[in-house]
């Protein structure tokens, strides 16, 4: 019986030590947050594809020195121009005022003219064709698109010279059709807006439209001025500044809801993309947002921040960036500083490596849940 049992225990033990053998040889293959410190350390010697920089007071002195912010993105679509000038679709009020002699007289009432209101002439409202051109009776066919209010009643009183004596002729924009922009997208109101000689400027279309449905830094402006395009961040544009733009007939204004964004993968307790919703957050404050470094498999002496320097206002790489990647060592309590004044941007990915133990101990974890049973059972059975 002994004999029997000594050769049962020793059986045990052998499977014992090929299955620990087995499952540690393979700790490999176990699944993890991704690689270690010393892993990402390795692959930047070797491929020289990325920068590694500590994060000390140096390095946070260079990082807080150049932010992008977008401004200046918009002034290279400065030009001059007018938004007074008569274009297709214009519905144009005409009244012609004579002295003397009257070329309105019978025959206009005849031909349903307004009657006469002292020695004006109301002219029926005509619209501006599309190729620009309207029909004045007893002037004919004449272009109007591209001229003022003033310089089509000069050309009209000209023209009625020739028939009365000293007419003098009045011009108004009736209905603007073709001196308007189009202010569109995430914006309270949107629709077609008038301009005036006031000079309405980008800004100013946006408060009268309502202004953004979202919060201003998380919202993105586009201007389409003819074949050109820009977008810059609405809170980089100060009233009357240079990306403040006056507007121009025609001109399209679109505001998009862009929310800053940062991620948080690794050994943390919460892997997600998470919302910047303030103007800024810092590291530590990242950090906290995703529930912090896992006690369990974290290594706290190495979280990185990769980015790219420089880069685009909304986190995408610039013409001459490179990636980086900024190492925070979390065991040193000066870091926990540091990370206060570390500003995240958009795009910003935040890694918590795993701990260089972490492999073994998810073999263990896996060893004690293929033997708890055979041990639960022999427990039970005494």
């Amino acid at each position: 019986m002994n004999l029997r049992i000594n050769r049962t225990k020793r059986s045990s033990a052998a499977a014992l030590l090929i299955t620990s053998t087995l499952l540690l040889g393979g700790c490999a293959t176990l699944p993890s947050s991704g690689p270690t410190a010393g892993e990402i350390s390795k692959a930047q010697r070797q491929l020289d594809s990325f920068d590694l920089v500590d994060v000390d007071e140096s390095a946070l002195g260079r990082i807080t020195a150049s932010p992008s912010t977008g401004k200046g993105r918009l002034a290279p679509l400065a030009i001059d121009g007018m938004v007074d000038a008569i274009g297709p679709g214009d519905v144009l009020q005409i009244t012609v005022y004579e002295v003397g002699s009257s070329l309105f007289g019978s025959r206009a009432a005849s031909m349903g003219f307004a009657p006469s209101t002292g020695s004006g002439e109301n002219l029926p409202p005509v619209t501006v064709a599309r190729d620009g051109r309207i029909t004045i009776p007893w002037v004919g066919n004449i272009n109007a698109q591209g001229k003022t209010p003033d310089e089509l009643a000069a050309e009209l009183s000209a023209a009625y010279r020739r028939n009365s004596e000293n007419p003098q002729v009045m011009v108004a924009i009736r209905e603007n059709v073709n001196n308007t922009v189009v202010v569109q997208g995430d914006v309270k109101k949107p629709g077609r807006l008038p301009l005036t000689l006031a000079r309405e400027t980008l800004l100013d279309a946006i408060a009268i439209a309502g202004g953004s449905a979202n919060p201003s830094l998380d919202s993105i402006v586009k201007i389409n001025r003819g074949a050109r395009s820009a977008e810059e961040p609405l809170s980089s544009i100060e009233p009357r500044s240079e990306d403040d733009l006056l507007l121009l007939a025609q001109d399209r204004l679109s505001v998009t809801f862009r929310p800053r964004t940062f991620t948080v993968l690794g050994a943390t307790g919460k892997v997600s993309e998470i919302p910047f919703q303030s103007p800024r957050v810092s590291l530590i404050e990242a950090i906290g947002r995703s529930g912090g470094p896992s006690d369990e498999r974290a290594n706290p002496a190495a979280i990185f921040v990769f980015r790219y320097e420089p880069a685009e206002f909304d986190g995408s790489p610039a013409a001459t960036s490179r990636a980086v990647a900024y190492k925070l060592n979390m065991r040193r309590p000066e870091s926990y500083f540091l990370a206060q004044r570390f500003e995240m941007r958009p795009r910003d990915v935040i890694y918590i490596a795993n701990a260089d133990a972490n492999i073994p101990t998810k073999a263990i974890q896996v060893l004690s849940l293929f033997f708890s049973p055979f041990y639960t059972a022999k427990v039970l059975s005494q």
